[in-house]
């Protein structure tokens, strides 16, 4: 009688197994698309086996070369930049004949600083640029309004590139900023940064930014950086390196392309075994979760410092002050709100002995406590809010002379 009754019990559970897999098999398959390449979403989430975005990236390229739209353009040494006199997203984002995110006045910049007039020049990705807010609302606009308030005849040049790492904010400064000869140049810092100076093939990192160009990036020889992928790849040549994408020259350098999850297994002929397995993986992200960023010892780690060196030196030797300012993004923020440590800190705190650095971290902490963090945040953005770039430009401009 107790044999029959353990039996029953485990023929009920070995049932009820089935059945959850079976109903989990069903509703994925039902929840789930499919995009042109192939690739498998369930909602936002792409599942494994990954595929390269051929049919994606060509239709993305086939409507750029239709479009007027010339503010974010190919550029041979950046992989990207903001054009001239151009204009985007109905006029939010502006540029004067320099490729300067500007206001509608559009203000041309002069080759050479006006007598009289501080210069200073900010570098770094879209939150330097001030992405989803007009551009009086954004930090670098906000440092020039303050430090005027304050007396001083400034003008702060934003040659911020939405998508950038830091090996592109630097380069940008060798080719765009040197020749404006600022008298300070501001990087601004976040920590994805870290993560882009390994990639070539935005569209890899973020497949769902829609920038359809490759970038350089730089690689350890050494205890030297050499540069990779320069000049980038045109977009147009970006297709047909995808096809032959296995003999393309620089795979090896592409951090975020891991064969594994491009490789089709009979696991995943399963979309819940497919969806299980890509969430313990990769905890459905391409950004390479499992890899340590910032420990003292990676790749990343170096070549990040390396670029530090190498941007402040450049810098320096024309002239020019230094500075680093913290841009922190929304977990991070987050985080200092609790009580918690960056994850990233200790990197930090050696930037702050070895350059000088403005962080205006605990500022929009404390704002966040008054009002919350969402409120330093677009709706449905990433990117900071007037709030937070008011916060942020408020604190470089109090801090920035007095150093």
């Amino acid at each position: 009688m107790l044999r029959n009754e353990l039996f029953y019990r485990l023929a009920l559970i070995v049932v009820s197994v089935v059945f959850t897999v079976i109903i989990g098999e069903v509703g994925l398959r039902l929840l789930s698309s499919q995009d042109t390449d192939g690739n498998i979403y369930v909602g936002s989430f792409r599942v494994k086996p990954y595929r390269l975005p051929l049919n994606t990236l060509k239709t993305r390229i086939e409507k750029s070369t239709k479009s007027e739209q010339t503010y974010f353009q190919y550029d041979q040494d950046l992989g990207w930049t903001v054009g001239p006199n151009s204009e985007f997203a109905g006029g939010l984002y502006i540029s004067n004949a320099s490729g300067i995110r500007t206001s509608s006045l559009r203000r041309e910049t002069a080759a050479q600083p006006l007598p009289g007039i501080l210069r200073i020049a900010i570098f770094g990705d879209s939150f330097t640029h001030g992405d989803n807010v007009p551009y009086e609302d954004s930090w670098g606009a906000i440092v020039e309004a303050q430090l005027s308030k304050m007396g001083h005849n400034v003008e702060v040049l934003n040659l911020g590139g939405p998508g950038y790492g830091m090996d592109q904010a630097f380069l940008r400064w060798r080719k765009h900023g040197k020749p404006l000869k600022p008298d300070i140049v501001i990087f601004g810092f976040q920590k994805s940064n870290v993560k882009r100076n390994m990639n070539i093939l935005r569209f890899l990192y973020s497949p769902g930014s829609g920038i359809i160009f490759s970038k350089p990036r730089f690689v350890l020889d050494g205890d030297h950086l050499r540069l990779v992928n320069v000049p980038t790849l045109q977009p147009k040549n970006l297709i047909n390196m995808l096809k032959n994408f296995n003999s393309w020259e620089l795979k090896e350098h592409e951090f975020f392309f891991q064969k594994d999850d491009y490789t089709d297994r009979p696991l995943y002929a399963s979309r819940l075994a497919a969806f299980v397995t890509t969430g313990l993986t990769t905890k459905f992200s391409t950004r390479r979760k499992g890899y340590a960023f910032f420990a003292p010892d990676s790749t990343s780690r170096k070549i990040t410092w390396r670029i530090i060196e190498k941007f402040e030196r450049e810098v320096t030797q024309e002239g020019a002050r230094f500075v680093i300012v913290h841009l922190p993004t929304k977990k991070p923020i987050d985080k200092l709100v609790k009580g918690k440590s960056l994850k990233y800190q200790d990197l930090l705190d050696e930037m702050r002995d070895n350059y000088t650095v403005i962080d205006p971290a605990p500022d929009l902490a404390r704002e966040a406590e008054i009002h919350s963090v969402e409120a330093l945040f677009e709706p449905e953005s990433s990117h900071y809010s007037a709030r937070a770039n008011h916060v942020i430009g408020t604190t470089i401009a109090k801090m920035l002379l007095i150093h």
